[in-house]
């Protein structure tokens, strides 16, 4: 099949990780386009490079569309009439409230051939928009494999007990709460700790920047990483703290979990649908109460029981999740897009 790829942007996300290891999958046997929603540089754009997927701004004709997140609505709905699309959308409560101020996305539900979500939870937030909706609904989580590719990932060196949070820096991840979080520490382990913050930099409260200002030492921005630095820096963590007050299905959880390293979440409805409790695998707080992160970061750092039970109890979530080969799911769900529409096309 030819297939045309529609990323939303090339800095890492998750969703641009999950559509880029798609293509590393489909390179295999069909031929493979990528056409990104805005244009510009970043680290998966070169990893798209690097497999020799053309990059392109328009295209004439394809016998496939995959379109990766909810902003992909509107063209969604202009691709649809001339080729079937399969609807690939990452956000959960984010992406309803994005429908809300920009209605244009909303037709996407309306022409979309298949839409694939990665939790059940998805399927609930966007109810009112599938109710009449003509597509064919896929619930599929994904993992990513990238920690697998390294045979010799080595841990990033340090000198202090170390917090890493991954993400864009943006109001929706709430990267200021584990800064405020670290802040009401103690003095004695607030020293010992830095905070690095990788991911490509939008917004800070004013609060959390004036700290990270303050003591760059303590609050560190990388911005973008390549993978294997990113994986490095993750694998050397005490605690990773993902404080997003919107998800879906997060790739860095399991990452987190693969590394054996403990991590700390918002309380979100989303986990629940993927296994996720708190004190047994992970430890979680109410979305913007950094007192209580706070005493779950501190539990963490000075307890190696708990470190224990809930890195254990993590890896083996997601050892029972890797299991299922959601590359090869994804791709049994494009060929049955496309014959799908062969039937149509010859009138049946």
């Amino acid at each position: 099949m030819k297939i045309l790829l529609l990323n939303d942007e090339f800095y890492t996300t998750g969703a641009s990780t999950a559509m880029l290891r798609l293509a590393e999958r489909l390179v295999q046997n069909h031929e493979v386009f990528v056409m990104p929603r805005i244009d510009g540089e970043g680290e998966v754009r070169k990893k798209f490079e690097a497999l020799g997927i053309p990059i392109v701004k328009n295209i004439q004709s394809v016998d496939l569309v995959v379109a990766n997140t909810l902003m992909a609505g509107a063209h969604v709905a202009e691709a649809a009439p001339k080729c079937p699309v399969v609807w690939w959308i990452h956000e959960a409560e984010v992406g309803r409230d994005m429908i809300l101020r920009f209605p244009q996305l909303a037709p996407g539900f309306k022409h979309a051939s298949h839409i694939v979500f990665q939790t059940e939870y998805q399927r609930i937030v966007y109810g009112s928009f599938l109710f009449d909706s003509p597509a064919t609904v896929h619930v599929m989580p994904f993992w990513n494999d990238a920690i697998y590719k390294y045979e010799d990932l080595q841990p990033m060196p340090k000198q202090k007990k170390r917090i890493v949070c991954i993400g864009t820096i943006e109001p929706r991840k709430r990267m200021e709460d584990t800064i405020m979080a670290v802040d009401a520490m103690e003095a004695d382990l607030r020293n010992d700790i830095e905070c690095v913050f990788i991911g490509k930099y939008l917004q800070l409260s004013d609060g959390a920047k004036k700290l990270a200002d303050a003591f760059p030492e303590r609050y560190r921005m990388l911005g973008e990483l390549p993978n294997e630095e990113t994986l490095s820096y993750l694998a050397s963590a005490d605690a990773f703290v993902l404080a997003s007050y919107s998800e879906s299905q997060p790739l860095t959880i399991w990452e987190a979990f693969e590394l054996e390293v403990p991590v700390c979440l918002s309380d979100l409805e989303t986990y629940r649908h993927i296994g996720l409790h708190h004190g047994r695998n992970v430890m979680m707080h109410p979305v913007g109460n950094t007192e209580m992160l706070s005493a779950n970061l501190r539990m963490l750092m000075t307890s190696d029981g708990l470190r224990k039970s809930v890195t254990k109890a993590g890896k083996a979530l997601l050892l029972r999740n890797l299991t299922n080969d959601w590359t090869d799911a994804m791709e049994r769900i494009l060929h049955r897009t496309f014959m799908q529409s062969e039937i149509k096309r010859l009138g049946y």
